[in-house]
């Protein structure tokens, strides 16, 4: 707007390339077919990742690596502040080549306490159960409109924490500043229905087991988790954990 009001054919191409590679990528991330979810079977203790190639890895639980990484920086604006949680996964099999051995994620939820507390979701709903998590994978089955969802979600937000909050943040400017219903429309598309696997042997793999078949803690898990315990019943700070 600005360039077209001052007339300066420079700076209103240097905006459209500015707005033209994001709104490409975002196109091509929305016509990417969505890739099968990491699932963690909880009954088995195992984790099974697929791979591009459409092979997949049956991971023991207690194998799986989690990192918490923190960047703090200060300029002359002032300072900022990026983490990332990564989650690691060895290949079960001992004969894989080097490139093969391993497999590892990044989420971008934060650094410090909130790549920690990301990991801790996983790590109760394995160890705890899933009722330790709360469950917000309703966003991923809707059965409503997007005015609809976006109506709703104010309702809900005044519930919590009043009218006032919710019109003001959960309405205005969740609408006016963060365009919500266009991102409902996004997530629509990118993530409704969520793929799910179709190889046999993970559907069956997957399947529920009764209560006296689930997989145990190992001793050697269940030591460390005493120690750790005892350490926190004597006032030692939490630190990062991982199985």
């Amino acid at each position: 707007m600005i360039a077209y009001l001052s007339n300066d054919i420079i700076s209103l191409w240097l905006g459209f390339a500015i707005v033209s590679v994001p709104t490409i990528i975002l196109l091509n991330d929305l016509n990417t077919p969505t890739p099968l979810p990491i699932r963690f079977n909880r009954q088995r203790r195992e984790v099974c990742v697929p791979l591009k190639t459409g092979a997949h890895w049956i991971v023991p639980w207690e194998t799986v690596t989690a990192i918490a990484v923190e960047q703090k920086t200060v300029g002359l604006g002032g300072g900022s502040s990026v983490g990332m949680l990564f989650i690691g996964f060895d290949n079960p099999d001992p004969e894989a080549p080097y490139s093969e051995r391993a497999f590892s994620i990044g989420i971008a939820c934060g650094g410090g306490e909130s790549a920690m507390a990301q990991w801790e979701c996983v790590r109760s709903y394995m160890e705890i159960g899933p009722d330790a998590v709360a469950d917000n994978t309703a966003r991923f089955n809707r059965t409503k409109g997007i005015l609809a969802t976006y109506i709703e979600g104010i309702k809900e937000a005044a519930t919590q924490k009043g009218w006032f909050l919710a019109l003001l943040w959960d309405g205005f400017f969740s609408l006016f500043v963060f365009n919500c219903l266009l991102i409902d429309v996004f997530e629509r598309k990118k993530l409704l229905p969520l793929p799910d696997f179709t190889d046999p042997t993970i559907i069956e793999w997957s399947s529920p087991l009764p209560p006296e078949q689930w997989a145990k803690r190992s001793p050697e898990l269940e030591a460390a988790i005493f120690v750790r315990e005892a350490e926190l019943a004597n006032g030692k700070q939490p630190r990062p954990t991982s199985t």
